[in-house]
């Protein structure tokens, strides 16, 4: 294997380092409501969505409208996932294709109300699922949120990669309320269209606004938006102006009409009659489209947004308005504080009927002050135009990117480094015991052979990596002295299981028992630094392979293959090495022919445990043999059980111990436990090196991330820091137990994955 291939293994271990070429992202999604969903979030999402898209001209889309009625809404061919805002299924359906499809990152517009469940808690079940970084913008920030709020909040902006809001006041309040500061935060003004700076008067004739000075407000009518206050204020503003005309445009809310029809329209009506200006309101009674609004705007003179309450962080009508360059008067609500300072618009108090009018009045009696103001807006809604706020966000999207892969990475290597602490505190000067009761070691059952042969092998993984420390180096030697006392001259075989008090329970352990002491014993001769050791391995693995023969078990047959492997031209000569390779390769083609006349095509009736080491035993024996056949038969079987062991989801879930029959349509998932990932680890990198394929490297990662919580419960089973492993998955979610076989199958795996992914580059010719 040459030069190209393992630069492709390091590539394929370590994605970060490829990500910094990429000119754009290859895949992203978005989520928020859509038209012809009539709100001003569809309208947002859509015009994200365009803008986005125009920066990023390769990437490919996936866009997810939430739906809020029966029977939905009639969406374009851009939108490819629709879910219903109460289902709960939906959202983790659609997170589980999103996954699938390699999305690299998701674009999340976020609103109470939008989403299902108290204060929008269904969107926690998507974005808890998702595996790509997450970038949330908020429409509304709260600074007195209940508690239901405060806790959704929270963890969105924890799993969120960034948080964009729309003002720095929203920041700030961020950074008081949740906590969130500027690492996470960032501050993206709202989008608006871009349109040179324009005369009215071209646009007020094919409106029949001619010969008027037009005041306007538009956006979905609703009681909030403080309307009153100017139609209130017309008398005196008609008064020295009888050519104005307040133009009332867009909509009823539709949640407003579906409570009460138009009964607040016509509440404004009734306002204009009584004080005789009705015949002054002009309404645009409609949801408006993109050019007609801007239009419209353009045909304004004056923009106003006389709304009654401050707490709104951003307003899109207010964006729109100072874009186009609109001489703006407002009430202080947040974002209008913000936006309008400095002299771009004019704040009028709340509800203040006459300040309004004062200001009003003056602006249009002064065309040179309302020239100037308008010029004022126009230059600083610049950074509001969507080609800016899609470059802005682009920008941002790719650091979220390169910071997750990183992190990714940094997360992975962590996983593969695990500390001993917990692996020492289940041994003794004894050996390993078996079994915890959680953390504490359970003397109850003893000591066994299987898992101190284990860790014994482990140590001389790690001998051979230089990680040699003196408590490690002490468990090595309880190690050896009890895998020497559980040998049995007089049987052949390995007793397997001790007491507390340190009586032998049985006369022999199982074939696999012995063959697992030979593997442990063929890695010391061949790794061990120090000659004494080493000695005393190599001897006493001569006399049990003296005694394979006697092994039947088809995973005894795999382990004599890898042992022999392991210990060719140390404990055994090549070519007994290749006789015993090619006997025990034998026995499992012939059990693998018997299941394919039996119809189920396997080893064996069904699944048990330790699966992968088989097809892993077939691959190693073809490599060593040169044999076409073994190696194609452990390569198909490896196909085979990492099929049932990936789920449509595409998480690793390790062969249950519920034994599922082939014959069924699907396997259980559970209980999942770490024997089977290790051994899928060790199985997928031994087809890497037989083949060369990375995709071997993929599977590889993908079954030792399932320690790390890459698994259909998203639960972290192994923890570095101490380097624990729990006993499995179950349906209710970590087994709370520690045992040793876990532990040792979390510290296996991590030493393959370091030796690929530290050693194997620099070795692989």
């Amino acid at each position: 294997m040459g030069f190209d291939s393992a630069t492709a293994i390091v590539h394929a271990l370590n994605p970060a380092r490829s990500v910094a070429a990429r000119p754009t992202l290859r895949r992203a999604a978005m989520i928020g409501n859509f038209p012809p969903r009539k709100c001003g979030i569809a309208t947002f999402t859509r015009d994200s969505f365009e803008s986005l898209r125009g920066a990023l001209p390769r990437t490919k889309w996936s866009l997810i409208a939430m739906e809020d009625r029966s029977g939905g809404h009639v969406y374009p061919e851009a939108v490819t996932h629709v879910i219903p805002q109460d289902d709960l299924a939906a959202y983790e359906r659609v997170a589980d294709e999103l996954n699938l499809s390699n999305v690299e990152t998701a674009f999340v517009q976020h609103e109470f109300g939008i989403y299902g469940g108290e204060s929008g808690s269904h969107l926690l079940v998507l974005l808890r699922r998702l595996r790509m970084p997450v970038i949330v913008t908020l429409h509304t920030v709260l600074e007195k949120p209940n508690p239901v709020q405060k806790k959704v909040l929270d963890e969105i902006i924890n799993i969120a990669a960034a948080v964009i809001v729309m003002s720095e006041t929203g920041a700030d309040i961020l950074e008081r309320v949740h906590g969130a500061g500027p690492k996470k935060v960032h501050v993206i003004p709202h989008g608006a269209p871009e349109r040179p700076f324009a005369s009215t008067e071209p646009f007020k004739a094919p409106l029949g606004l001619s010969g008027h000075k037009v005041i306007m407000t538009f956006g979905l009518l609703s009681p909030n938006k403080g309307i009153e206050t100017i139609i209130r204020g017309l008398p005196s503003i008609l008064d020295r102006h009888p050519d104005a005309v307040y133009l009332i445009a867009g909509a009823t809310h539709p949640h407003l009409v579906a409570r009460e029809g138009e009964a607040y329209r016509e509440s404004l009506v009734e306002l204009a009659r009584s004080l005789g200006v009705h015949d002054r309101l002009r309404f645009v009674n409609r949801y408006l489209g993109d050019e007609e609004l801007v239009d419209l705007l353009q045909a304004a003179d004056l923009y106003v947004t006389p709304y009654l309450t401050e707490a709104q962080i951003t307003s899109g009508t207010l964006a729109y308005a100072i874009a186009l360059g609109k001489p703006v008067i407002s009430t202080p609500y947040w974002h209008a504080k913000e936006a309008l300072a400095d002299g771009v618009g004019i704040i009028c108090p709340f509800n203040d009927t006459r300040a309004f009018a004062h200001e009003i009045t003056g602006l249009l009696s002064d065309p040179a002050k309302r020239e100037a103001m308008a010029r004022r807006a126009y230059k600083a809604g610049e950074p509001s135009r969507w080609r800016k706020v899609a470059d802005s966000t682009v920008d941002l999207a790719h650091a979220c990117r390169s910071t997750h892969e990183k992190r990714k990475e940094e997360s992975f290597r962590n996983l593969a480094r695990p500390k001993l602490d917990g692996l020492l505190r289940m041994a003794d000067d004894c050996g390993v015991y078996q079994h915890s009761r959680f953390g504490a070691p359970d003397r109850l059952h003893g000591y066994c052979t299987d898992d101190t042969a284990r860790a014994l092998g482990l140590m001389a993984r790690l001998a051979s990596e230089g990680a040699l420390d003196p408590a490690a180096l002490k468990l090595a030697n309880s190690c050896a002295a009890f895998v020497n006392h559980a040998w049995s001259p007089g049987t052949g075989r390995f007793r397997n299981f001790m007491s507390f008090d340190r009586r032998w329970l049985d006369e022999g352990g199982s074939d696999d028992c012995c063959a697992r002491a030979l593997e442990a014993l063929c890695l010391v001769a061949k790794e061990w630094p120090h000659s004494d050791l080493r000695e005393w391995a190599t001897h006493l693995a001569r006399d049990a392979m003296k005694h394979v023969g006697e092994w039947s078990s088809l995973r005894s047959q795999a382990l004599i293959i890898k042992s022999c492997i392991a210990g060719e031209g140390v404990v055994i000569q090549q070519a007994e090495a290749r006789r015993h390779v090619y006997e025990s390769g034998m026995v499992l083609m012939k059990a693998l022919q018997e299941g394919g006349a039996e119809g189920h095509g396997w080893f064996e009736p069904c699944f048990a445990y330790d699966n992968a080491r088989l097809p892993e035993a077939l691959i190693l024996a073809g490599e060593r043999l040169q044999d076409s056949d073994m190696l194609s038969m452990g390569l198909e079987t490896l196909e085979l059980v990492m099929k049932l062991q990936t789920t449509t989801q595409g998480w690793f879930a390790p062969v249950a111990t519920s034994c599922f029959d082939t014959n069924g349509a699907d396997h259980a998932h559970f209980d999942q436990q770490p024997i089977e990932a290790v051994a899928t680890v060790d199985a997928c990198f031994a087809a890497w090196r037989a083949t060369g394929d990375t995709q071997h490297c993929h599977k590889a990662r993908l079954a030792f991330e399932w320690f790390g919580g890459h698994n259909v419960h998203g639960l972290a089973l192994a923890r570095p820091q101490d380097g624990i492993c729990h006993d499995g998955l179950t349906v209710a979610g970590l087994n709370g137990n520690h045992g040793a076989e876990s532990i040792l199958s979390y510290h296996l795996a991590a030493a393959s994955i370091r030796t690929f992914l530290i050693r194997q580059p620099a070795t692989a010719t």
